[in-house]
């Protein structure tokens, strides 16, 4: 392997993402083939098996690592040092960072990125490994990468022009889906595929949007794959700004959708719980808290009874190192005591009780779950911010476990429901049900749940929705 010419290979499946203007890469990391995906947070690397994504322009983090694509044009055309000109020190690193890796590979900390998914990431200064002896260099000499070093270091957007004409070359833009405080979102068609997709356009500053914030939900998006989560397909990405090409889920929120149905039923809504439960189990086992679980952020697609939930909105999301102070990646009910988080994210009649703490886990989650349940049952929110309400109360109340089940749509639920919503919002966060033990509960396993349409529930929801719409209008 070590006289082995290091280069670039084409990585692309028909059953994954749609074909990009750039090829996907497999990189050779020292001596070794090995997958490397560039983080947003570029001052680490992320080593992945199976293989990882790294496309665009090249990127050289270290000494130790080489590039030399076989079709990228002239703009990548240096070739790779050979093992002769390879300094002793350096070989030196690679042969112990290669050690190390090998050593703590059973505890160490590496999510495994989705190989399905197609980076393009950012060119920077450090792609010279000499700065100093690079400026000494006449114009015409430079290697490619010093010349792309330099251009980055003087912030010229020349990277950002080239990567927008990519995307448009890849994609054709169409209405606005929808704004918000990080960007708007496009209709996208991949021109080759005719596939469509959602674009999330998110340009960077210094007050929001900076590369520290935006990195966890980027490395949970290019991690997670599954039918109850909203899954990211490509990402391009310069200093400047973010194109996130996002699956596109057709048919709104689901209060909208609750709203609109015809039939509002348990049956319906035991449902939904169950994808919704399924979408957390998956994301705990990755790893992955949610952190902002609430029905504003679970989207729908399809229609009529193949209705699919989904996930979405991984801005507040936290990525938990496996395997640190019990957090199993097998056993949910093992994750149940992980407290190491301590952000007060999310929104306010949502926050579990061990939130408020500042020392909680996954299971934060599963209250959120619960405080969605009960909303669809009775159209109300079970801790709601009341008007002689201050902090200190409306905390205490979470803490105290303080819901009611005394209105009179509660009489017309089931009691494997009420069952359901009283074991998801008890207030000790380990003898409250982990989304497999959910998973597993009567009310979602049950086929013969009553499709009785429940009509003061529904009232209340379509009430509720269309208040919220015509306040948006306005």
């Amino acid at each position: 392997m070590a006289n082995a010419e290091p280069y670039f290979e084409p990585s692309h499946t028909d059953d994954g993402p749609p074909p990009c203007a750039l090829p996907a890469l497999t990189v050779w990391y020292g001596t070794e083939c090995r997958s490397v995906v560039r983080s947003v947070d570029t001052s680490r690397d992320h080593l992945s098996e199976p293989r990882a994504i790294l496309a665009g322009a090249p990127h050289r983090p270290s000494s130790s690592f080489f590039f030399r694509p076989r079709k990228m044009g002239a703009i990548c055309n240096t070739p790779a040092p050979t093992a002769a000109q390879r300094t002793d020190e350096d070989r030196e690193k690679s042969r112990r960072r290669v050690a190390s890796e090998r050593r703590n590979s059973h505890i160490a900390n590496i999510h495994v990125v989705n190989p399905d998914i197609i980076v393009h990431t950012v060119v920077t200064g450090e792609m010279d490994h000499d700065h100093v002896a690079s400026m000494m260099i006449p114009l015409g000499e430079c290697s490619d990468e010093q010349l792309l070093a330099e251009v980055a270091r003087r912030k010229l957007d020349l990277h950002d022009k080239i990567t927008d004409s990519v995307v448009r070359e890849t994609y054709d833009f169409g209405k606005v889906l929808g704004h918000g405080a990080s960007g708007e979102v496009l209709l996208a068609t991949h021109k080759a595929t005719k596939k469509t997709f959602a674009c999330k356009v998110v340009r960077k500053d210094a007050k929001m949007n900076d590369a520290q914030s935006m990195s966890t939900e980027i490395e949970i998006m290019k991690r997670i794959r599954h039918r109850n989560v909203v899954s990211m397909y490509e990402l391009f990405e310069t200093p400047k700004c973010l194109w996130i090409i996002l699956e596109l889920v057709n048919n709104g929120g689901l209060h909208h959708y609750m709203a609109q149905v015809e039939v509002y039923s348990e049956r319906l809504l035991s449902g939904f719980v169950r994808q919704i439960l399924a979408g957390v189990h998956y994301l705990h086992a990755s790893g992955v808290v949610h952190r902002d679980l609430k029905i504003d952020n679970i989207l729908t697609s399809g229609s009529g009874p193949n209705i699919d939930v989904k996930i979405a909105d991984f801005g507040l999301s936290a990525l938990v190192r496996i395997g640190e102070d019990g957090y199993d990646i097998n056993e949910s009910t093992k994750r149940k005591n992980y407290r190491l988080l301590t952000e007060m994210w999310g929104t306010k009649e949502y926050f579990a009780p061990e939130l408020i703490d500042q020392t909680y886990g996954p299971q934060a989650d599963l209250w959120a779950v619960g405080c969605i349940l009960f909303e669809m049952l009775c159209g109300h929110q079970a801790f709601p911010i009341r008007e002689r309400d201050d902090e200190e109360s409306f905390y205490g109340r979470i803490q105290r476990g303080g819901y009611e089940l005394t209105r009179p749509v509660w009489k017309k639920v089931g009691g494997d429901a009420r069952d359901l919503v009283q074991k998801l919002l008890i207030v000790d966060p380990v003898k409250r049900l982990s989304a497999s033990e959910a998973e597993r509960h009567p009310w979602v396993t049950n086929a013969n749940v009553s499709n009785e349409h429940i009509v003061d529930a529904h009232a209340v929801i379509r009430q509720r929705y269309l208040e919220r719409r015509n306040k948006a209008k306005r």
